[in-house]
């Protein structure tokens, strides 16, 4: 059986341009059934979301798009980007704020806003009060500072001579900060599990060091196979991958909100069995016309 899925999209927290609310709505609208909202190393928006999705009756995993590296501070590093999923039941309560993941997450927003405060204090006074008219960016706090795609169209508003510049340094939030980021995926894997978590490592294909993502996709949980980053021949390669070694694998869109773009879909649907797996819960059973019992809601 089959479920209609989107587990990777990312927010105007993160690095999409869409708030939480409009996220979920664009899914309900696709008729999908269990969605995920995945911001980049933060749960920022995860709330948000949910109380959308039960608005519209739609079914929403607690997520994160967690970042760690290959060979962290190297000249060959390269971003690895783990998919953190929690049941739905960590959601009652304050159990997500007290994973770890959860307070990592508080100090990457906070760090993140100083950057950008590091970032426009470099700059000449006419560009900066362009950017940052009196004051009123800055004055954000940090669970309200916007996220990377929203200060890009900042900054092609205001000064887009700067959106060079800001390209070539904003990468130095990452590469830069050890303690946040210079993680070994399988050291990312360890703090999901620890915190009650499952693993799903993200669009497999971009990653250049294959040794490397042989020996991470052995060790993970499961791994992402539909994703718009994806090629149809890749697809079907870690989809067998998963299924030869018994691994989750899952359909996404990694939705960033592309400008003039319509939401699309994912083009699978995720095994029921994952998206329990997922929830840490049976789905609902439904009857069929034909008066038969399913294990699952729906599907398609």
């Amino acid at each position: 059986m089959w479920i209609a899925t989107d587990l990777h999209a990312h927010s105007g927290y993160s690095d999409g341009t869409a708030s939480p609310e409009a996220v979920v709505s664009a899914r309900a609208a696709a008729a999908l059934s269990v969605i995920a909202l995945s911001d980049h190393d933060m749960f920022a928006g995860v709330r948000r979301a949910a109380t959308q999705a039960a608005a519209v009756g739609l079914r929403l995993i607690p997520a994160m798009e967690a970042t760690s590296f290959f060979h962290f501070g190297r000249s060959d590093a390269e971003q690895v980007h783990i998919l953190a999923y929690f049941p739905p039941r960590f959601l009652l309560g304050e159990r997500l704020e007290q994973t770890f993941l959860f307070q990592r997450g508080l100090r990457v927003q906070a760090r993140w806003r100083e950057f950008i405060g590091t970032w426009l204090d470099g700059l000449h006074a006419d560009d900066r009060q362009a950017l940052d008219r009196d004051g009123e960016l800055m004055a954000l706090p940090a669970d309200r500072f916007p996220g990377l795609q929203l200060l890009i169209g900042r900054i092609v508003a205001g000064r887009p001579q700067l959106f060079r510049h800001f390209i070539r340094s904003h990468v130095r939030f990452w590469s830069e900060d050890r303690e946040l980021f210079g993680w070994t995926p399988a050291e990312l894997i360890d703090a999901i599990r620890a915190d009650g978590g499952v693993d799903i490592v993200a669009h497999p294909a971009r990653y250049r060091d294959k040794a490397e993502l042989a020996r991470l996709l052995l060790g993970a949980s499961g791994v992402e196979a539909y994703t718009s980053r994806h090629r149809p021949a890749w697809a079907a390669q870690f989809r067998a991958f998963a299924e030869t070694h018994g691994k989750l694998w899952t359909a996404s869109t990694d939705d960033h909100q592309k400008p003039d773009a319509p939401y699309a879909p994912p083009e699978s649907p995720t095994p029921a069995w994952v998206v329990e797996r997922l929830l840490d819960e049976p789905l609902p059973a439904a009857r069929t016309p034909g008066g038969a019992c399913t294990s699952v809601e729906s599907g398609r």
